[in-house]
């Protein structure tokens, strides 16, 4: 639990002291960070027009107060009376500063004088506070470099001070002191760290391990709940209280897979709050009229949204003010979500594949008077989006056409069927399409009716029997003896527990069984079938989106076939979109007396239907 996060100067961190366990490496630094380092702080110093708020910021620095029972188990490292920091994170950082800070203490001694620099203590290197408290004799005397001859941390401080040396002598001569400036101010154009200090008794082994062990990073939702939930005199505990209950229940709000499916932010979060901070941090970015100054104070970096909420924070005598616009972001996300055209059309928008639109980020900005208001300005931007998917109130794309567009198609009919069936309803029920499951699988376009005979001279011996299983099982019972007749030959025996084993096979007759069954469930779907002509077989009518890996496993078969592996793949749980399930059980044909063909009219019915349910779009 942290008691504190801050955005400290660094010239707060001259008169502390800090404490470096020995389960930390050593000093690591080379010379490409500290002259990325030195090249950040003079770009910031050259940046003209600055404001006087505006300052560089460093990555997150992490420490803990060790307690009096703590400081006398380390009695050998004579720390006195004051606060000793153990930094579990940020020990390059705080090392690096230090350098840099004794070089120009001793590159101006003639004319500034800096009284203080940090204390540092490695565990590991009990010489190291009297090392980097008189860190430029060391350097300058071989005498004394030759003490630390196989101190590795003294030699990568020493490469870094040659560094730090090198590239002042390469600047202009007003740099030095305008480092020290920048270093040492408290306020004006200063360099700050975000400082995150946790409780006394926190373990400091598991929270390195946090931060260091597979890199994971302080988060900006861990910061601003730091700053919101922080020791403060001015802030009461009920206060806190409830922002930290109200906190969790967001968060957990947001952990619904309807709830972020919809939303499809661009990135992951640890923590999903951490998306609210981005939006209103992104409005309020958008809205500022010099966006120039808005970057310098708040910086680009990934922690520029935490710098803005401190800045909020720090700024409110009342800190419910803060609070209660993440509460009003909230709360318009939950009323989207609760309304069934919103959330559909809302997650449509994010969804769709390629998008680069951040509707919600957009309507965050937008002031609706009423709920239709607000729908019939959805209906229109998916209007513009869908404009090549029709002409003269018809659908005029086809399997020929951009599969991108077809599958933004299905996938706006499947959208509709849901809004259908919540209004329907008349608010009793939302029914929702499953977002983080639609986006989860890739679709293929597929035909209904087979666009082609299916090729079954290239088929594996397996794949070859596995056919013939399923044209018996969908046909055999139908057809009756011919069937029988057709296919008896195959097998060795009849009479076994399972004829399909490959033993029991002729495999010598097996292609020509194969075609002559093909020819025998053919003939008999055409007497009692209006098939589609091969002209209609391309048409929006005789297609629909599934499952790639389902439709690829079993190719140009049969209506029936097709039927009847879907809803097993159904009854198993398997994510199957609701207008591709409604194909399949022929939803959209009207009086049928054959749930197990897809004839012309059949088609005819079902492209009626999606145009029907789509004329809203076709503007």
């Amino acid at each position: 639990m942290n008691i504190g996060v801050k955005l400290e100067p660094v010239a707060n961190l001259l008169n502390k002291a800090f404490f470096i366990r020995s389960y930390q490496r050593g000093y690591r630094w080379d010379e490409n960070q500290v002259n990325d380092l030195l090249n950040d702080f003079k770009e910031f110093i050259d940046h003209s027009n600055k404001s006087e708020e505006e300052f560089y910021c460093l990555q997150p620095i992490v420490v803990k107060r060790l307690s009096d029972e703590e400081k006398i188990k380390l009695y050998r490292f004579n720390f006195d009376n004051n606060v000793i920091y153990e930094v579990i994170d940020g020990q390059q950082r705080i090392t690096t500063i230090t350098i840099i800070l004794n070089f120009l203490k001793e590159y101006l001694k003639n004319e500034v004088l800096l009284q203080y620099l940090p204390s540092i203590v490695y565990e590991v290197r009990e010489k190291s506070k009297e090392i980097l408290s008189d860190f430029n004799n060391y350097i300058n005397s071989l005498e004394k470099q030759e003490e630390l001859k196989n101190n590795i941390d003294f030699y990568h401080m020493k490469i870094v001070y040659n560094t730090i040396s090198t590239w002042f002598k390469n600047a202009e001569p007003k740099y030095p002191f305008l480092f020290l400036k920048l270093l040492t101010s408290f306020k004006v154009n200063c360099v700050k760290v975000i400082w995150y200090e946790i409780e006394e008794h926190d373990n400091s082994i598991e929270v390195f391990r946090r931060f260091n062990i597979g890199k994971i990073p302080l988060t900006n939702a861990e910061l601003i709940k730091a700053s919101f939930l922080r020791e403060n005199d001015t802030v009461s505990k009920s206060i806190k209280y409830s922002i930290s209950k109200e906190w969790q229940q967001i968060e957990n709000q947001l952990q619904s897979k309807f709830f972020w499916g919809f939303l499809k932010p661009q990135r992951d979060y640890p923590s999903r709050i951490e998306y609210i901070f981005d939006l209103l941090f992104d409005t309020a970015r958008n809205e500022t009229k010099d966006k120039i100054a808005f970057d310098r104070l708040f910086g680009t970096d990934k922690h520029s949204v935490f710098r803005y909420f401190s800045d909020e924070i720090q700024k409110t005598e009342d800190l419910r003010t803060v609070w209660d616009r993440v509460n009003e972001v909230f709360e318009k996300l939950l009323q989207w979500y609760n309304h069934p055209e919103h959330f559909h059309y809302i997650g449509y928008i994010q969804n769709k594949e390629e998008t680069k639109r951040n509707v919600i980020l957009e309507l965050l900005s937008r002031k609706f008077k009423t709920k239709q208001d607000l729908t019939n300005y959805l209906i229109d931007i998916i209007s513009n989006d869908s404009k090549s998917f029709f002409k003269d109130n018809k659908i005029s794309i086809d399997y020929n056409s951009d599969k991108k567009e077809l599958k933004k198609l299905f996938f706006l009919f499947n959208i509709e069927s849901y809004v259908s069936l919540s209004q329907s309803s008349k608010g009793e029920e939302i029914y929702r399409l499953p977002f983080d499951l639609y986006s989860s699988n890739k679709y293929d376009i597929e035909h209904i009716d087979s666009q082609t005979e299916k090729e079954v001279s290239s088929l594996k011996f397996e794949e070859k029997i596995e056919f013939l299983k399923d044209l018996e099982l969908d046909f055999g019972f139908e057809i009756g003896e011919p069937f029988e007749e057709n296919t008896s030959p195959l097998f060795k025996e009849s009479d076994v527990e399972d004829k399909w084993e490959e033993d029991n096979i002729n495999k010598e007759i097996l292609n020509k069984i194969l075609e002559s069954t093909i020819v025998i469930v053919n003939k008999f779907l055409e007497k009692e079938l209006n098939k589609l002509d091969d002209n209609s077989k391309n048409n929006i009518g005789n297609l629909t989106i599934l499952n790639d890996s389902i439709n690829r496993s079993y190719g140009n078969s049969y209506f029936n076939t097709k039927r009847r592996l879907i809803i097993d793949k159904d009854k198993r749980g398997v994510y199957i979109p609701i207008a591709t399930k409604n194909v399949f059980l022929k939803y959209y044909s009207g009086n049928t007396k054959k749930h197990t063909r897809w004839s012309k009219s059949d088609s005819e019915n079902y492209q009626k239907q999606i145009e029907k349910s789509l004329s809203k779009f076709m503007k």
